[in-house]
């Protein structure tokens, strides 16, 4: 299987979904607060701005802006040290997470709206909550106003104009 390359690494919003390893049991409760505990950790030491989350009992998923550090070295950080939490926690050892995680370059406020939507969404989806702030390891709460997220996300104000641009882009004519 080939890889792609990233097209970019820094200074870009990213939506990010990581999957459980084949054949790892699912994430107990416990488990998925340890990994919001670790988000938090990396994220005060590696300077990312946490837009939106979601951690589900199989995969993850994330919107935040990589600044200083690549995206690349975020993940690893990140799921290097949930992986070995965890197996630890469960007293195995191997691999946790799939090799690889999926990204997606926000290029409009939109993006964001959309991707936001979705990541509170799916554990409705998933018929796990009835209502996106039942799920306590989401974002959702925050930004509905409706309890207590455990990890808050960063405020970033965007100017409303869901086609602004996120960067700049190159004139095309």
């Amino acid at each position: 299987m080939s890889r792609l390359r990233r097209i970019a690494e820094f200074e870009r919003f990213f939506f990010i979904t990581t999957n459980l390893s084949k054949n790892v049991p699912l994430l107990r409760p416990a488990e998925m607060d340890m990994l919001l505990e670790i988000l938090q950790a990396v994220r005060g030491g590696l300077d990312i701005l946490l837009l939106g989350y979601v951690i589900m009992p199989d995969h993850c998923h994330f919107l935040f802006k990589a600044r200083r550090q690549s995206l690349s070295y975020v993940m690893h950080q990140w799921k290097f040290k949930t992986g070995f939490a965890v197996q630890r926690h469960r007293h195995h050892c191997g691999a946790f997470w799939q090799p690889r995680y999926f990204d997606f370059i926000c290029r409009r406020v939109r993006d964001i709206s959309e991707k936001m939507l979705y990541i509170h969404q799916n554990p409705v989806a998933e018929n796990l909550v009835t209502r996106p702030e039942g799920w306590k390891w989401s974002s959702a709460a925050f930004y509905l106003k409706q309890g207590q997220s455990p990890l808050q996300p960063d405020r970033v104000d965007f100017s409303g104009d869901p086609d602004e641009l996120l960067w700049p882009a190159p004139n095309r004519l």
